[in-house]
């Protein structure tokens, strides 16, 4: 079951600053899957003008964080909470490409889940992959 895309949307809106101020896009969003989209663009570069590892590892969590806080009704969605996470590096990516977080819950108790992640670019080459393990924590509509 997904939900639609005014829910996504909502879902979206109430994701922390940090996805909005990198530009990331909420994408797909289902019970136990979550895709996360960016265009790079100079911001999100190294020195070396390629994909900078920081805006990798966030786009990785941010994308296994909503796959295990998937809800029904997006005001029931929980947040999530980084216990641990792994981050690897296969490959770079430039300015203009469109890099898409495409994650799956592994795992899922009561309060802690497990994900894995891969982050492809529009040739659905593997840029970076990583799994993470999460507790779910407060309501989103309870925090501020």
């Amino acid at each position: 079951m997904s939900v639609t895309d005014e829910q996504r949307r909502q879902v979206e809106r109430t994701v922390t600053g940090f996805f909005q101020d990198l530009g990331c896009e909420l994408t797909e969003y289902a019970e136990g899957h979550a895709v996360v989209a960016l265009t790079l663009t100079e911001r999100h570069l190294n020195n070396a003008s390629n994909l900078h590892g920081g805006v990798t590892a966030s786009l990785l969590d941010i994308a296994m964080g909503l796959c295990g806080t998937w809800a029904a009704n997006p005001d029931e969605r929980r947040v999530a909470i980084t216990l641990s996470m792994n981050v690897n590096f296969s490959a770079t990516a430039g300015l203009g490409s469109r890099l898409r977080a495409v994650a799956r819950c592994r795992s899922a108790g009561h309060k802690v889940f497990m994900a894995s992640c891969d982050l492809l670019d529009e040739n659905d080459r593997l840029v970076g992959f990583g799994e993470g393990v999460f507790k779910k924590g407060a309501l989103r509509r309870d925090l501020p």
